[in-house]
């Protein structure tokens, strides 16, 4: 991902007074309280009721002219009953209840479970406030940003340093010019009291829990700069952490392109209390946010000076930037979607992705013990990923070596197809209406929100039971209009394939290549009303070469490519990128590919229990994927298993392209044995569709 513009966290109106006491309420009220704004309560459900939970509960009771407890939604029944029970609202333990209700969500569950609660609630158009992470993968990160971007939503994650008065005055001196160019941030993050285990456990560790609080300030006190590198070292002096390969205390550097330091050290346990600190150094001076204490009160005697303690945790640290955060939330909410107010929070939201990959980045230089480049970050994690192994293989595949040999793939085939022309002839072929419309819809239509949608409806499985060998019956239904090459039915052009890998792989060793070719082409009953009711898709949307979604075309590596500019994520800052939502080095199998009949099929075997070595499951996946295993394109996503895996694909190709110039066999004779290969690889009988 380039890095993304990243603008104030500050609204137009917001208040920067100094709270305090009675007059924080005043203020914080005020904020909510205009004459237009008390018209509209805010009706918010608050999903976890643990520590975080809890603040933002203390801060909507502050707020009754402008918020409304509406719901409360937890795991835990009894909790979310009593919760409900004496804040006079409704509970539920499922959020989906209380979305009708509700103009708002905020969420402060378990950490693992906040992305599917923003989704949700996002999905339902309701205004989100998130404690943070959205997400500890980037991906997911960009996901959530875009949903609320292109529905226009509210969302915002709770960083509530950024609301703190102390923090928020550096900032506006620092903006002033008080200290001149920036050139070196430090910040200290220390915690009080050693949070539970059993919150630790599922807090994704010390970097993604506490250090994106301080890389966010980063972030918001250099105006969005993007670190070129950075430096972790930790230790872990607690023996319980240590065992969940976390570390306890740490310390991270950054340098900018800009020539800015900044330097964060943290901890999970300070004795003395609850440590936050700032110092921002510049060409004119510094900045300093010191620690707030209990009291401003110093005891002066012939012993010493005696000075008051720290905050012992961050509820009473921060409770002033909770209901700040929350006041400016509402406001946001109430100020409605025209509003400057909105369409700078717009903005402000494209920086969280950067800030995920910061810290991924800190992590990693912790783990490998060295300094990270950011522009080296996705090859490094590739290198991190761990090579998927083949399970329930009948033989070793990775010690049979496939030789491709491209100048001689047409050996012993037909060299032209059953119209007398060369394969693959997308310029002027006898089918060219046909072919051309499905590709340029297939290119204009298939978005990234699009292929996740067909996900949802497909990857369940339960359009129905059936044998394979009813479902390759109703093939004889289908031409494929994506072919130039064929106009049979697609059943024959199965067993035309089976039976070509069957002559040049004879024996019981590579039966399951076999049944590969037989199976390959079975996702295209997607486009049958028998099988897919009133799901039946277009064949735009099941047959055709595949490409990745998510990312820039390969456009001259892909037939028909002048149809992608009609696509809506052909011009997306993210979608229409290079690599997108992906790192280089991720691996083929990571990638989100346009929808068809390859990755159905693929993930129907899986589902359904079948045994074919991952080898041939990979042949039906990717087999569609020509801009990759022909022409080369998107090398830059290959992990170093995506060798061997390519050339069974491209072994597979040579059977499945020029088959199609064959015979017809005699497919009732042919019936029988591939029905024992069925009963072999866990395929018999009804399956799930």
């Amino acid at each position: 991902l380039k890095p993304f513009e990243s603008l104030s966290h500050r609204h137009p109106g917001v208040s920067r007074s100094t709270f305090c006491g009675a007059r924080e309420c005043l203020e914080v009220r005020r904020l909510a309280m205009s004459a237009a704004q008390q018209q509209k309560l805010v009706n918010v459900a608050l999903v976890g009721l643990g520590r975080a939970g809890h603040f933002h509960m203390q801060s909507i009771v502050q707020l009754p002219d402008a918020v409304r407890l509406a719901w409360v939604v937890d795991v835990d029944v009894e909790k979310a009953k009593r919760i409900a029970t004496e804040q006079g609202c409704r509970w539920s333990t499922q959020l989906d209840e209380a979305l009708a209700e509700v103009d708002a969500v905020i969420i402060a569950s378990a950490t693992d479970t906040h992305f599917p609660y923003i989704m949700k609630a996002l999905k339902a158009d309701k205004a989100v406030l998130a404690e943070k992470p959205i997400s500890h993968e980037l991906d997911e990160v960009v996901q959530a940003v875009e949903l609320a971007r292109s529905k226009n939503l509210p969302f915002v994650c709770g960083y509530q340093r950024r609301a703190d008065q102390n923090f928020r005055e550096l900032k506006r001196q620092l903006d002033a010019g008080a200290i001149g160019q920036l050139k070196v941030v430090k910040t200290c993050s220390r915690d009080n009291p050693l949070p539970p285990m059993e919150y630790l456990r599922t807090s994704g560790g010390i970097f993604h829990d506490m250090l994106i609080h301080d890389f966010d300030m980063l972030d918001f006190l250099s105006g969005g700069q993007v670190p070129e590198s950075v430096s972790a070292v930790g230790h872990c002096y607690n023996e319980e952490i240590k065992a969940m390969s976390d570390i306890d205390t740490c310390a991270v550097m950054f340098k900018y392109p800009s020539g800015l330091l900044a330097m964060v050290d943290t901890s999970r346990d300070a004795s003395y209390g609850y440590d936050q600190r700032i110092e921002a150094f510049g060409q004119k001076g510094m900045l300093t946010a010191k620690n707030e204490q209990t009291s401003t009160v110093e005891l002066a005697t012939a012993a010493g000076h005696l000075m008051p303690p720290a905050m012992y945790s961050f509820p009473q640290r921060y409770n002033q930037a909770y209901r700040s955060e929350l006041t400016e939330f509402v406001q946001l909410v109430q100020a409605g979607r025209d509003s400057d107010m909105h369409r700078q929070e717009q903005k402000d939201m494209m920086r969280h992705p950067n800030i995920v990959r910061t810290t991924i980045a800190a992590e990693l230089s912790w783990k490998l013990g060295k300094s990270v480049e950011l522009a080296d970050l996705e090859s490094l994690l590739a290198v991190q990923q761990p090579v998927q192994q083949p399970v329930q293989q009948p033989l070793d595949v990775e010690s049979v070596k496939v030789e491709v040999d491209t100048a001689d793939a047409t050996a012993g085939f037909a060299d032209k197809n059953m119209f007398g022309d060369s394969y693959r002839n997308y310029d002027n072929s006898s089918r060219q209406d046909e072919v051309s419309r499905t590709y340029n819809t297939m290119h204009s239509k298939q978005t990234l929100e699009f292929v996740r949608e067909q996900h949802r409806k497909w990857l369940k499985f339960e359009k129905g039971e059936f044998t394979v060998m009813e479902v390759i019956e109703m093939l004889d239904d289908l031409v494929d209009d994506s072919d130039p090459d064929v106009d049979l039915p697609n059943s024959i052009h199965d067993f035309q394939t089976a039976e070509r890998i069957r002559e040049q792989w004879p024996g019981e060793e590579y039966d399951w290549f076999h049944l590969v070719g037989l199976l390959h082409d079975l996702g295209k009953a997607m486009a049958l009303p028998r099988m897919a009711g009133a799901d039946t898709l277009e064949q735009w949307a099941v047959v055709g070469d595949t490409f990745p979604v998510g990312c820039a075309p390969a456009e001259d590596a892909i037939v028909f490519p002048d149809s992608f500019k009609k696509n809506p994520d052909y011009n997306h800052p993210i979608y229409g990128s290079k690599n997108g939502i992906y790192q280089p080095g991720c691996g083929i199998s990571k990638l989100i590919m346009s929808w068809g009949h390859d990755e159905y099929m693929y993930q129907m075997l899986k589902a359904n229990g079948c045994t074919i070595p991952e080898a041939g499951l990979n042949m039906i996946r990717l087999h569609s994927f020509y801009p990759w295993h022909d022409k080369r394109a998107y090398t830059q996503f290959e992990a170093p298993e995506d060798a061997e895996t390519m050339k069974w694909v491209k072994e597979f190709n040579k059977f499945d392209l020029y088959s199609k110039g064959d015979a017809i066999p005699d497919v009732e004779k042919l019936k029988p044995y591939y029905a024992s290969l069925l009963k072999k690889y866990n395929l018999d009988g009804k399956l799930r569709w």
